[in-house]
């Protein structure tokens, strides 16, 4: 049966190279580059290739075709390897499709010795609070993990990270936020960049819990967005400079959109320039919100539009839960004597405890209405015992 499936593939390889339109490849000369193939190595390959590609269409939920592609990257003749793999997966709580995603993403894992060199970075990994489904989502995602050195990379980004987080809690939160950041070496990189700049670790840190994808772009790339943040005139020492460079991501379009509508105010480019150092999220907001917001201070509170950007940190705050509650307050407030003006910043920045103390009870016995009031535009069925006290 061997030596007549042998002859066959022979008899294959031979229709195959004399339909060929160059007759000198029939028989290599003993110069030639070419060599005739060694069908036992053939015969034995594609047994193999057949053997896998079985494998994962019955154990790991391949369909044909997608078998057959990636048996070009892992080769297996018998099942004692990759059934070790996936029964370690399952003892760390991985469903059948997200064992199907890893090996779709990096078959060769299924030739891993999985307690030398699997094991210890999934232990790794809950050893440092990572729970059994956050590990299979992130292998899931990012599979590379697996094919990281412990020693070499894993642990040193791990500590890296954590050395500005300071919380294996929040550091987890954030490779599960990036999950490329654990695995890739640019984020080393632009680590340092920023560092070098002068960047705060308490920045970082910032930048790592609520944007650490910011750190996969290329440095040469990372370093022009920097530049252009300096040139607007934010300071890399100061707490805004990580906004600034998320805001800068902002497509041109998107960006230029919302320049034009400060400038439909009569703003200047100077006027948003210096709003946007005092407080970057002032681009990050909508064309709606920004527009509802400038429209409510200039109708509603007689400011001018430049007023509301010299503190842009009131277009970042909620318009219905918290500027117009308080907006009524200070208007009875004034007509009633206790304040000169409305333009009371830290009426609109302070806690909501702060806030009832110091302009509620302030002007309760002058305008009784002033807790009813109070209550009704903050949709509030009682006043909290906390405001009261």
């Amino acid at each position: 049966m061997r030596g007549s499936y042998n002859k066959n593939l022979f008899l294959y390889h031979l229709t195959v190279i004399t339909r060929t339109s160059s007759p000198s490849f029939l028989i290599p000369s003993p110069s030639s580059i070419f060599r005739a193939p060694n069908y036992a190595t053939v015969t034995e390959t594609l047994e193999n290739q057949s053997f896998t590609v079985n494998y994962l269409v019955n154990n790991c939920g391949f369909l044909p075709d997608s078998a057959l592609h990636a048996s070009k990257y892992v080769l297996f003749k018998t099942p004692e390897k990759p059934d070790s793999v996936i029964a370690l997966f399952r003892s760390f709580g991985f469903s059948d499709l997200q064992i199907h995603n890893v090996i779709r993403k990096k078959p060769r894992i299924l030739v891993s010795k999985p307690k030398e060199t699997i094991l210890p970075k999934l232990e790794f990994l809950t050893s440092k609070g990572v729970s059994k489904s956050q590990l299979a989502r992130l292998i899931d995602l990012n599979p590379q993990i697996l094919q990281r050195s412990l020693e070499k990379h894993l642990i040193p980004t791990f500590d890296l990270l954590n050395n500005f987080i300071r919380s294996e809690e929040r550091t987890i939160a954030s490779i599960l936020h990036s999950v490329q950041i654990l695995t890739s070496a640019t984020s080393h990189r632009n680590i340092n960049l920023l560092v070098d700049l002068g960047v705060r670790e308490r920045s970082l840190a910032r930048l790592l819990c609520h944007w650490p994808w910011l750190l996969l772009f290329n440095s040469k790339d990372l370093k022009s967005m920097v530049d252009e943040v300096i040139k607007m005139g934010v300071d890399p020492s100061k707490a805004n400079f990580v906004p600034a460079l998320y805001a800068k991501l902002l497509p041109k379009s998107m960006w230029d959109r919302k320049v034009e509508l400060y400038k439909s105010f009569g703003l200047t480019d100077d006027n948003i320039r210096e709003a946007f150092v005092k407080h970057p999220f002032c681009m990050l907001k909508s064309v709606q919100k920004i527009e509802a917001c400038i429209e409510f201070f200039v109708k509603e509170l007689g400011w001018k539009p430049v007023d509301v950007t010299n503190y842009p940190v009131l277009l970042s705050l909620n318009l219905e839960k918290r500027l117009v509650p308080r907006a009524a307050v200070l208007k009875i407030l004034m007509a009633n004597g206790v304040i000169k003006s409305c333009r009371h910043l830290l009426a609109y920045t302070v806690s909501e405890e702060m806030f009832f103390k110091k302009y509620v009870n302030r002007g309760k016995d002058q305008a009784p209405e002033l807790l009813k009031l109070y209550r009704e535009k903050m949709n509030l069925p009682v006043m909290d015992s906390k405001l009261m006290s």
